[in-house]
């Protein structure tokens, strides 16, 4: 058998292959960029020729690199695989990948019921906006916010997106109305998720106020900050009515304007069609889908 290359090395070189970037690869290896190139160097030096061509602030692959990507990236995909499927023969443990928002809002807080009705079943849970890819992360099935299902992947809808202003009531109350006219509320603090930076104008384009200008925006890094932050009366969040029909059943969260709006997004359960038969994803559908 001819004598492999070190196995590090051709890791490293995939990653910074896909990248072209020894920095971007050394964050996904959780390794320093330059531990990647001294990975590459020993890489080229048992081949005996050049993978990259080190430019100014960036990389990119000789012909003899594109070459050698093509070789081993089906390889290293089909040992990925073999790896996944030895492990999916643990039918006890469900790995989930989720938005952090609905992770904290939605899936945790209704768990403790799959595990009742699932006692063998232990959960994994990962939180990212990021999109899953199935075919390298270690991931039986995701949340996935969006139109419409990836092809290629199973799955269905799990709820839709309505859009609704929420408040603590003691702000509300300050206002002494029951609650806040539209144009009134573009005097009040708004607050959102700065990966939802066009709700607000939507919203007011819903309530046929389209040119109104907004001048106190409070950014928060994802929506669960934001509705914290609307609890404790920093302003008026436009929160997902899903995520904090709890919060507004006990009155941490009063409704700040009776609009609601339909967007056209969902939240979509994915997994791969291979994956179909496994015990814990039937587990989860049954669930879920009662949840």
């Amino acid at each position: 058998m001819p004598k492999l290359p070190p196995l590090n090395a051709v890791r490293a070189f995939d990653a910074a292959a896909r990248h072209l970037s020894f920095k971007q690869a050394g964050a996904e290896l959780s390794v320093t960029p330059g531990a990647v190139s001294r990975q590459i160097d020993l890489l080229e030096q048992h081949l005996g020729l050049r993978l990259f061509d080190r430019l100014h602030r960036q990389v990119e692959l000789t012909a003899s690199g594109r070459f050698f990507l093509n070789e081993i990236g089906p390889a290293l995909l089909r040992i990925a695989n073999a790896s996944a499927n030895l492990s999916v023969e643990n039918e006890n443990v469900l790995r989930i990948k989720l938005p952090p928002t609905f992770a904290i809002r939605w899936f945790v807080p209704r768990l403790a019921r799959f595990h009742a009705l699932n006692p063998t079943i232990s959960v994994q849970v990962t939180t990212s906006h990021d999109p899953v890819d199935f075919e390298r992360e270690q991931v039986d099935a995701a949340i996935y916010w969006g139109r419409q299902i990836a092809r290629g992947l199973n799955g269905f809808r799990l709820l839709g997106e309505t859009l609704v202003p929420v408040c603590s009531p003691s702000l509300l109350g300050m206002a002494g109305a029951a609650t806040f006219e539209s144009r009134d509320l573009a005097r009040q603090g708004l607050l959102h998720s700065f990966r939802r930076p066009d709700n607000w104008r939507r919203w007011f384009i819903a309530a046929g106020l389209p040119d109104i200008e907004l001048h106190r925006l409070l950014v928060f890094e994802n929506s669960s900050l934001t509705y914290q932050g609307a609890i404790d009366g920093l302003g008026i969040a436009l929160a997902q009515l899903s995520f904090v029909q709890e919060d507004l059943n006990v009155g941490r969260l009063v409704v700040a304007n009776p609009l609601h709006v339909e967007t056209d997004s969902s939240y979509f359960l994915t997994y791969p069609r291979e994956r179909s038969h496994l015990r814990r994803i039937k587990a989860l559908e049954d669930w879920i889908t009662l949840a």
